[in-house]
């Protein structure tokens, strides 16, 4: 059996939404859960609520306090739900479950209150009943116990939990092992008799030696006629008592956290796999407290594979990208806006592909975006450079605000954006920017503004495969073209080798009918498709187009071209005469979008550094901040980068 459904009202930051339908409801994986969010989201709030009702094999006590009511006036309403349950569990629960389209149920219900007693001084009452809404009633202890959950604190001292004394967590654990508990108890009696055997031996060694010079001292202390002789009475230790003398560890001197917290977990989770009957269920705060980065992947990749094969079910939360980026989505549930939204498969937007190639591809930097309260998926590192940069230009930095930037690089920001969007009617509603290029070249980057632009669709492209008896890629050709030298060229380079005059002639007979001077159009078209593909508007995502072609183009027809053409020359150039020649002649061309093409063209031409380039030009944003700041933010050219900035930072 596993915990499939909790429903929190009223406790702590978890209060009751419209039609008292409760403030979270949470739906658990039967096997590993990963809780991710950004701090102070309520992950510790759930863990808290699952061994309030629940409890613990370690007997930890949770008590309730006034400063746990969400609503001081209004009860606190804990709703468990198991399923799973095999026949002996069914059985064994039998008074407690219900049967819900043939699958049976078993419902616990935690309430606590504020009450007045008879001496007029308020206390908080608690109760936790089980059975279907409307017929609970109270459970036994051998039930509670059975439903009794493994818990790891975060900030736990490991080395104290498994050393010796009245409190030693390890001999708890020993105790219940099922080893000690079969052949009624055959093991625990042979231990007692080895230790009795021992002490024998022990007191035949110390009799001589001790009671010996004991005996005049003790005749001098009493009376002759009350003669007194010392003994040693072999001691009679019991099972219990033995265990708590010992200690567990790795047999290192001076072990540390990491491999202490290891070690201890390893002892816990040894007797939870014992079960056959009640919940099996591990519960661990910040898993990452204390254990390192290598050690936390071995570790999540154990609990993925014996949750499958033990029945275990883990509930983990974790602040940790590592984590997040090394386990399927499947296992993430997220925390936000006070809500539970489970990345698995059915209920995100995301494709089956896209669940594959996200667990290959979403690596830590990727993963923080779990943890954030907004992101701006870019696709490239110059975008990745800049845009703090003017965030902090805007006076909104996006640490400020909890926003991470994620660098796709592959663009595949249909997939990123997919994660956040919701099939099920309760939205997630967090805020996305999606920042790219259009890339669409301007006309300025052509000799000859008057020639006809044609437009290669896929359609056309299939035809053209036809004629080559290839199968050129849709995304490398179709596009804008002003002749059609340009498109063969782009076709040799795609094939690697050049077509023979026949070829082209049959490539321009598919083409002959589509000369029109359609640019506008385009432009136009290709906005609307990457807005559609990209999910503009849905929920709280949202494209910005560097329009028409790339970040770089942009910033160089803007009002701070000129720090751009500093910072890129500075990358090609040592000799300073070199920089002021090159930006004399860019300063000599006067129309401001046939400038912007000579600097970018320059940059493709000499294959200069995007990423160098980005890393100056942010360095000189940033000395004259105030300066640039009212420029940056009324430029038109710059504005969808702006816009972008405030949809996540909440600015309008």
């Amino acid at each position: 059996m596993y915990l499939d459904t909790l429903n929190i009202t009223n406790w702590r930051k978890f209060g009751e939404r419209a039609n008292e339908q409760p403030g979270l409801s949470i739906t658990f994986n039967a096997n590993l859960n990963v809780i991710v969010g950004e701090n102070d989201s309520g992950k510790t709030a759930i863990i808290d609520a699952i061994k309030l009702g629940l409890n613990t094999n370690s007997q930890d006590s949770l008590w309730i306090r006034e400063t746990d009511f969400f609503n001081i006036n209004k009860p606190i309403k804990i709703k468990y739900i198991f399923k799973g349950l095999s026949e002996d569990e069914e059985a064994y629960f039998f008074e407690w479950i219900y049967f819900k389209d043939g699958i049976s149920h078993l419902r616990l219900l935690l309430e606590a209150e504020q009450t007045i007693d008879i001496n007029k001084k308020s206390k908080i009452s608690r109760t936790v009943t089980g059975g279907e809404e409307g017929r609970e009633q109270a459970l036994s202890d051998n039930v509670k116990q059975l439903l009794a959950v493994t818990y790891l604190k975060p900030l736990r001292d490991a080395e104290l939990e498994l050393s010796s004394g009245n409190k030693s967590r390890l001999a708890q654990i020993l105790k219940n092992l099922n080893y000690f508990q079969k052949d009624s108890g055959a093991a625990k009696k042979e231990i007692e008799e080895i230790l009795s055997k021992a002490f024998g031996d022990v007191q035949e060694i110390i009799d001589q030696p001790v009671l010996g010079k004991m005996s005049g001292i003790i005749d001098s202390f009493f009376e002759k006629n009350r003669r007194k002789t010392p003994r040693i009475n072999p001691k009679t230790m019991k099972f219990e008592e033995a265990l708590k003398k010992l200690e567990l560890g790795l047999g290192d001197i001076g072990t540390g956290l990491g491999s202490s917290n290891l070690l201890f977990m390893a002892a816990e989770l040894l007797l939870l796999s014992e079960n056959t009957v009640g919940a099996k269920i591990a519960l661990i705060e910040e898993i990452e407290a204390h254990i390192h980065p290598q050690s936390q992947l071995r570790l999540i990749k154990y609990f993925e594979k014996k949750s499958k094969d033990e029945g275990v079910q883990y509930i983990l939360t974790s602040h940790s990208p590592i984590l997040a980026s090394s386990i399927s989505l499947e296992h993430i549930i997220l925390i936000y806006n006070n809500a539970s939204f489970p990345m698995r498969s059915g209920l995100t937007c995301l494709e089956k592909d896209d669940y594959k190639f996200l667990e290959r591809f979403l690596d830590a930097t990727k993963s923080n975006m779990f943890f954030a309260q907004g992101i701006i998926c870019v696709e490239g590192d110059a975008e990745n450079l800049l845009i703090p940069t003017l965030a902090e230009v805007l006076n909104r930095p996006l640490y400020d605000y909890g926003v991470s930037i994620i660098n796709v690089g592959n663009l595949a920001f249909k997939r990123y954006a997919s994660i956040f969007l919701r099939k099920e009617e309760f939205k997630l509603n967090f805020p996305i920017s999606i920042v790219t290029d259009l890339d669409l070249k301007p006309k300025a980057y052509y000799a000859d503004e008057q020639l006809c632009y044609f437009e290669v669709d896929k359609k056309d492209i299939q035809e053209i495969n036809k004629t080559l008896g290839s199968s050129l890629k849709n995304e490398i050709l179709v596009g804008l073209y002003n002749n059609f030298e340009n498109l063969i060229k782009k076709i040799n380079k795609t094939i690697g080798t050049k077509l023979s005059l026949e070829k082209e002639l049959e490539i321009e007979s598919i083409l002959v009918s589509k000369d029109t001077k359609k640019y506008g159009k385009f432009l136009t078209d290709r906005t609307e498709l990457l807005n559609k593909n990209y999910f503009n508007e849905v929920e709280k995502t949202m494209v910005f187009l560097s329009s028409p072609w790339t970040l770089e183009f942009a910033i160089a027809e803007s009002g701070i071209s000129s720090l751009l053409q500093d910072s890129i020359l500075e990358a090609q150039y040592k000799e300073e005469k070199n920089r002021k020649l090159r930006k004399n002649k860019w300063e000599k061309i006067l129309d401001s979008e046939k400038r912007a093409v000579s600097i970018y063209q320059f940059m493709l031409d000499n294959e200069v550094s995007k990423t160098v380039v980005s890393q100056l030009l942010s360095a000189k944003i940033l000395e004259r901040k105030e300066e640039l700041s009212k420029k940056i933010i009324n430029d038109p050219k710059l504005s969808y980068l702006v816009k972008a900035i405030l949809h996540v930072t909440g600015g309008e």
